[in-house]
């Protein structure tokens, strides 16, 4: 009898190990992905020379957003983009940001233009109206751009310079919030 308990211990071991590792493989498998995974800012999906329209509801396009590449990012559903240029056309006035790149949120609403960033506000006649930055936020519905950094704007030959801007394309109201300088050139009839 001793001996059949022998050869019966080192079975029942090999059971018992195989059960633990299937149910440890199931709660592996079956657990959700920790926090760190969901976290992960990797792009899924990557376009080149993309063109993004958003129109309202009569089918009317409200702005154009295009880029040389971009890169969606599922984690917090945001878009990066090299090189784009915002477009919207007014009753009144075309309404560009260029940007060396860019940040745009999930719903296409707001964006951060970063590097070399250039906003022109062409009217349909007179001058435009230039401002150069380094950031820019920008708010494309609602159609408001702000800085915190150092900007300068053009306007003709007259120029502005300051630290910190916010700009109403629908009014046309420009704030600079300190240190402004500014030289102004009046032509004479």
């Amino acid at each position: 009898m001793k001996n059949q308990v022998n050869h019966l211990l080192p079975v029942a071991l090999m059971l018992l190990l195989g059960g633990m590792t299937f149910w440890l493989q199931y709660a592996i498998e079956s657990s959700p992905p920790t926090e760190s995974a969901n976290k992960s800012h990797v792009p899924d999906a990557i376009g080149k020379k993309v063109a993004i329209a958003r129109l309202n509801l009569q089918g009317v396009t409200q702005y154009h957003l295009r880029a040389d590449s971009m890169a969606h990012f599922p984690d917090d559903d945001s878009m990066e983009l090299t090189a784009p240029r915002f477009i919207k056309n007014g009753i009144d006035a075309e309404f560009t940001v260029t940007a060396n790149r860019g940040v745009v949120n999930q719903e296409i609403k707001e964006a951060r233009f970063y590097d070399n960033v250039q906003l022109v506000r062409r009217p349909l006649s007179g001058d435009s109206l230039q401002i150069h930055t380094q950031y820019m936020q920008v708010f494309m519905e609602l159609g408001i751009a702000r800085t915190d950094r150092a900007v300068t704007i053009v306007n003709g030959t007259s120029t502005l310079s300051g630290t910190g801007m916010e700009y109403e394309r629908d009014t046309g109201r420009l704030s600079l919030l300190s240190a402004v300088k500014g030289s102004f050139h009046v032509q004479k009839n």
